[in-house]
């Protein structure tokens, strides 16, 4: 595989696993998130942004990332910008796919909570769509 630049924006979606004390009805929502990266040689940092399904949809989670890909995998670490209830740092890994426009994998919280993820590149119109939506919400 050619090594591939990651930058750019990415909408994706993480889900919770079925767990006897966080998760114990499976009722916790996938949640929707958008990535905007910056790939310099293989260092991969930028923002997420995400809706807290948990406890108010109509508020969002900000958070920063900072990671590196080599070959076909994309490791990073997502630290948010919220207050409280969110400290913990999250740890992504996924495959990268041949032509780089999407991404599959499983995160973990402090090695005892982790679920499934997954993430695609946005282009041309939807990029741009996407943009002019998160522009609005930010007025």
């Amino acid at each position: 595989m050619a090594d591939i630049d990651l930058t750019g924006r990415w909408t994706g979606v993480y889900f919770y696993p079925v767990d006897p004390v966080h998760n114990p009805f499976d009722d916790c929502p996938p949640t929707p998130f958008l990535a905007e990266l910056s790939d310099v040689a293989g260092t991969v940092t930028g923002t997420t942004s995400e809706p807290d399904v948990m406890y108010d949809a109509s508020a969002i989670i900000p958070s920063v990332i900072d990671g590196s890909h080599d070959g076909s995998t994309l490791r990073f670490v997502k630290f948010s910008d919220a207050p409280e209830g969110f400290e913990d740092a999250i740890h992504y890994e996924g495959a990268i796919s041949s032509d780089g426009l999407t991404v599959e994998g499983r995160w973990s919280i402090l090695d005892d909570w982790s679920g499934t993820f997954r993430m695609q590149r946005q282009s041309g119109v939807a990029a741009s769509l996407e943009a002019e939506a998160a522009d609005s919400l930010a007025l």
